[in-house]
């Protein structure tokens, strides 16, 4: 359950990535990321729901895109502060590609929630009682 409920989050975050960034689907890096996510919800029974995080983390991101691009606020306003990554960047590049430290940076520096009515469909995942899993 905490396997599909990360996995779920995880797809939602790229999602909103991808759309925030406005990074294309075709991308080589965007394509295997997402082929990887999916071909892990495939395995866990979960794929619609994967696919549904991502695509709507997709869609809100771009949203939030242009929402803060008419408010002007599209690039850092200047003498305002980001928040720095964990990571430092010779660490990352070290480990994972150019684009992948993007979104480990975006990840820092943003914070994601799940909308609401996605959490609701991982009550339907949960084991039955009579089963006494994890108790």
């Amino acid at each position: 359950m905490e396997d599909v409920k990360r996995l779920v989050q995880e797809a939602y975050e790229f999602g909103y990535f991808v759309g925030y960034k406005g990074h294309s689907e075709w991308a080589e890096w965007v394509r295997e990321r997402r082929e990887r996510l999916y071909a892990r919800a495939q395995e866990l029974g979960v794929y619609d729901l994967v696919k549904n995080a991502y695509n709507r983390g997709k869609l809100e991101g771009a949203k939030k895109r242009e929402e803060e691009i008419r408010k002007g606020l599209g690039k850092e306003t200047a003498g305002e502060e980001r928040p720095r990554p964990r990571i430092s960047l010779e660490e990352a590049e070290e480990t994972i590609e150019a684009p992948e430290v993007e979104f480990v940076r975006f990840l820092e520096s943003t914070r994601l929630l799940l909308p609401p009515d996605l959490l609701d469909t991982l009550k339907h995942l949960k084991p039955p009682r009579m089963l006494h899993l994890g108790r």
